[in-house]
């Protein structure tokens, strides 16, 4: 293929609810920079832009979070899959209208080729609807597949007609396939020089907030996560490298906001994370920084807390999942009570208050009973923290997807099935949640 146009596209979210808490399509932004960098011509539609001028405003969200870039998406309600017809809430389509999208695509050059990438295994009808708009507007341009929804359910993905699917998520082996299917060598052969060049995010018009990757994978493995299974091996990248690309994303777009989205941040901290730290600090910038995947409290020392309060860290969630000891054990040791709470004490020495720190706890993870429930947000809440219920998922190729499809077998053919309010409410488990969200704001 010529160096000619590509289109990254990042579709629509459907579910039930869908929020932009720091949502960016990380992997499309590093491609987008590494065409440009080899004479591509690139755009990039992102249906999930909230500062896009053609979407309508939504102002979902608290003022907390309003302020630090996040808030709700547009939705329009469509119809439910027949398989969810029981479920009593409104399903939607979320993100810029696909009538104002239209008109913007049919304005557009015909790209060569375009990129989609998806992130969740359930959010896959988004994917199907761009393809086929796509076939209508641009029936020669070639149509990629990419993502963690290809790479986990392969062969679902494969059935619905994209010219190409990537089935990777190593940036090393995307690249790789990408080169073959463009006729180009892209340049990437290892993860240094896939972060050779900072994500493009000028291909916004405007944004109010920037992500950052400071590693790829994860050392644990937590029965019920992917992570060790998309990036097999932990790598993570010099603080220097990092730092260089906070700098010019704060010069060159005023960003204020950025947002992690390591899965084991503070893994190997002397050699990375307190580094990093040190010189932000020094460098005196005036940014907040915000950890929307858990903290593992394991890995929080007194030194960390203290400077991650100094540099700025505003929004701390640390991963519980439960006080259930048993449950703790049998998913993967990856905390107990004593080092949580020993971490909270560090956090609160260094100057957080009560407020800024929410705690993860799984609700629907086999295994655990309604008691553990009510039992683990009581220990939050006399803490004085902020119990935050985060609905599982199962996942597919985690050792409790198959427990999972004990009680949803339909989780094994279609992902849909895989959506976290679906499977707890085809459980029977849609009572139980509701008192359980009462308990935790009350």
């Amino acid at each position: 293929m010529k160096k000619g146009r590509i289109l990254l596209f990042n579709p629509w979210i459907y579910d039930f609810t869908a929020f932009d808490f720091w949502m960016k399509p990380l992997g499309l932004l590093y491609l987008g920079a590494h065409l440009r960098r080899k004479g591509f011509e690139v755009s990039l539609v992102d249906c999930l832009d909230r500062n896009d001028p053609d979407m309508p405003f939504s102002p979902a969200g608290s003022r907390r979070l309003r302020e630090y870039g996040c808030g709700g998406y547009f939705r329009e309600p469509i119809p439910k899959p027949a398989a969810f017809a029981g479920i009593p809430r409104c399903f939607s389509r979320f993100g810029i209208p696909i009538k104002t999208l239209t008109k913007r695509l049919l304005a557009l050059p015909p790209p060569d080729l375009v990129a989609i990438s998806v992130g969740m295994t359930y959010w896959y009808p988004g994917a199907v609807t761009a393809l086929r708009l796509l076939r209508q507007i641009w029936p020669r341009a070639t149509v990629v597949l990419g993502g963690v929804y290809p790479a986990l359910c392969p062969e679902h993905a494969n059935s619905w007609g994209f010219d190409q699917i990537v089935t990777a998520t190593n940036p090393v082996v995307v690249f790789r396939e990408l080169s073959k299917i463009l006729g180009v060598d892209l340049g990437v052969n290892n993860n240094q020089q896939y972060f050779s060049c900072p994500p493009d995010f000028s291909l916004y018009s405007r944004i109010s907030y920037a992500v950052i990757l400071t590693s790829l994978g994860c050392p644990f493995r937590c029965t019920y996560c992917a992570s060790s299974r998309l990036y097999p091996h932990f790598w993570f990248r010099e603080a220097e490298q990092v730092l260089e690309e906070i700098e010019y994303l704060y010069q060159a777009f005023q960003i204020k906001d950025f947002a992690f989205y390591d899965d084991a941040w503070l893994f190997q901290a002397s050699s990375r994370v307190i580094p990093l730290l040190e010189k932000i600090i020094a460098r005196g910038l005036k940014v907040r920084f915000h950890l929307p995947n858990g903290l593992h409290a394991r890995y929080l020392t007194p030194q960390l807390a203290v400077l991650m309060k100094q540099s700025g860290f505003t929004t701390i969630r640390l991963s519980l999942e439960t006080t259930s000891l048993s449950v703790q054990r049998k998913t993967g040791k990856k905390v107990d009570n004593s080092v949580f709470e020993q971490a909270v004490t560090y956090l609160k020495r260094a100057g957080f208050s009560s407020s800024q720190i929410e705690v993860y706890l799984l609700f629907g993870l086999p295994g655990l009973q309604k008691e553990d429930y009510f039992q683990s947000i009581r220990w939050v809440k006399e803490k004085g923290l902020i119990p935050r219920m985060a609905l599982f998922s199962p996942i597919p190729g985690t050792p409790v997807f198959h427990e999972s499809s004990l009680e949803v077998p339909e989780i094994e053919t279609d992902p849909l099935f895989q959506n976290k309010i679906a499977f707890n409410y085809l459980r029977g488990y849609d009572k139980l949640y509701q008192e359980v969200q009462s308990f935790c704001r009350y």
